[in-house]
């Protein structure tokens, strides 16, 4: 019998004293495609960043097959993304240059590392349907298309085994039949491959095994037809929410709406006519391929895209550009989206992190009274989040992140909440949490929900208008609406 890829002998890993994986005993059998299913804090992420020497263990031994080590296997992650946008932006000299924009590393370069182009490089990008994106800037992508990006830089580099985490996150319907495919090609390589997941349905039936991992430990193995079978559905549920009083919109006052909206960067037509109301008793989910235009949509409504000027964007009845500023306009708005978490909050405390919802800052820089402290202290306990209050944002798991950014989003009880793709990274129990809060939310305050997804099984109960970007025959995409 040839030696496992890799074996952990009695690991343990811990973040400061708290233990992630303790006297941790487990192995990668040779040849073998595996899944790992788990929720939000499992240990999945840390059992692959010490397979592959982004973390070190505090004891134990890890052991290669031969002539294997851990740069000869590729972590496909979230992070990873991470660090390349930090990494960018560290690099940008827009304010130095005559242009005043630095498009930043261009996807080709990223998938590339310094080699040259070959026939390998065109294809996988045709297949992963990249192509038009190569001259890009990694910072100026979709979610969606990042993660690919990431898949065909790790792909051409011909790892000797490969690590998928979430790999379904942040992708559009197109995008995930196109990744389930890429997949499929993938467990029939002789490449050795594992997934990581918290969801049993997008395990593919011909993975070998299913392990399933829950707080550190593996719990079992199991088929991937058993694992789906086991998966539960999402039973939506909240505790009560701290919902601030606030008065009412006018009921036949719309509270957004676009006229002929347009938008053109650097070229290229983002969108085209949009024509778009939203009225005081509905709710709206924004769907539309990566790289339609959905986030450039709700930077024009919340102050964070300047294309809004000199266009027929009105926010509660008034156009914008009427002499409001830029923080009045924040002000009436929450934000929870991957942005914030990838780019900013870092090392701030999660009590901190919450309480810059309130003065619309990125990091706090503002003292917070007792009575705001204690509200702050209410959102957390709602959400099932207070023991995580001191801690820091980066040490939280991706899901608790998310969490922590709608307390964030609705301590000043905005009147517009924006969630652009918010269930990206959670757990079914996660889920539940999110989407249950996110009706309360609705129908217990004056807050109205403008909902980013492209799973429709991931949709609070309370949408009840759908906006959908289409491709639009003048280029750019175009909105198509539809009431429930």
């Amino acid at each position: 019998m040839s030696a496992p890829i890799i074996r952990f002998d009695a690991i343990r890993f811990a973040y400061q004293l708290d233990p992630i994986l303790d006297n941790f005993s487990w192995q990668w059998p040779a040849g073998q495609h595996l899944a790992i299913l788990g929720g939000n804090g499992a240990g999945k992420t840390t059992l692959a960043k010490l397979i592959t020497d982004q973390l070190r263990p505090n004891a134990g031994d890890i052991h290669y097959a031969a002539n294997i080590g851990p740069d000869d296997i590729a972590h496909i992650s979230f992070d990873l993304h991470r660090e390349l946008m930090e990494h960018d932006r560290r690099f940008d000299d827009s304010e130095t240059r005559d242009d005043a924009f630095d498009v930043g590393t261009p996807v080709r370069a990223i998938i590339l590392q310094g080699q040259p182009a070959n026939a390998e490089f065109d294809s996988l990008c045709s297949r992963l349907g990249i192509t038009h994106i190569l001259d890009q800037g990694i910072r100026f992508i979709s979610t969606g298309e990042s993660r690919k990006t990431l898949l065909a830089r790790a792909l051409l580099a011909k790892p000797a085994a490969l690590i998928l985490d979430n790999p379904f996150e942040g992708l559009d319907v197109k995008a995930q039949a196109e990744m389930r495919t890429m997949l499929d090609e993938l467990l029939t390589s002789p490449t050795p491959l594992i997934l990581l997941t918290k969801d049993a349905n997008d395990i593919p039936d011909c993975i070998d095994t299913v392990y399933q991992m829950a707080h550190g430990k593996m719990l079992g193995e199991c088929s991937a037809a058993a694992a789906k079978q086991a998966s539960q559905a999402l039973h939506h549920y909240a505790k009560p929410l701290p919902i601030a009083d606030a008065p009412a919109h006018p009921a036949d006052t719309a509270l957004l709406e676009l006229r002929n909206i347009n938008v053109n960067f650097r070229g290229n037509q983002v969108l085209s006519d949009i024509n778009w109301t939203l009225m005081p008793d509905q709710h709206c989910c924004i769907s539309g391929p990566n790289g339609a235009g959905k986030s450039t949509l709700l930077g024009l409504l919340c102050g964070e895209n300047d294309k809004a000027y000199g266009q027929e964007v009105y926010l509660f009845g008034k156009r914008r550009g009427g002499g409001e500023s830029i923080w009045e306009v924040k002000a009436q708005f929450g934000l929870l989206n991957t942005s914030m978490q990838m780019n900013n909050l870092k090392r701030t405390k999660v009590i901190d992190v919450v309480a810059s919802g309130l003065f619309d800052s990125v990091g706090l820089y503002t003292d917070y009274s007792e009575s705001q402290r204690q509200m702050f202290v209410a959102w957390l306990d709602a959400l099932e989040l207070l023991p995580l209050k001191e801690q820091r944002f980066d040490r939280l798991s991706f899901g608790e992140q998310r969490m922590v950014l709608l307390a964030r989003a609705m301590v000043k009880s905005p009147r517009i909440l924006i969630l652009d793709e918010p269930c990206i990274g959670l757990d079914n129990e996660q889920k539940s949490r999110l989407l249950g809060a996110v009706d309360q939310i609705a129908a217990h305050g004056q807050t109205r929900i403008l909902f980013v997804s492209h799973r429709s099984e991931e949709l609070p109960e309370c949408i009840n208008q759908f906006m959908d970007l289409v491709p639009a025959a003048q280029g750019g995409y175009t909105a198509q609406i539809r009431e429930a």
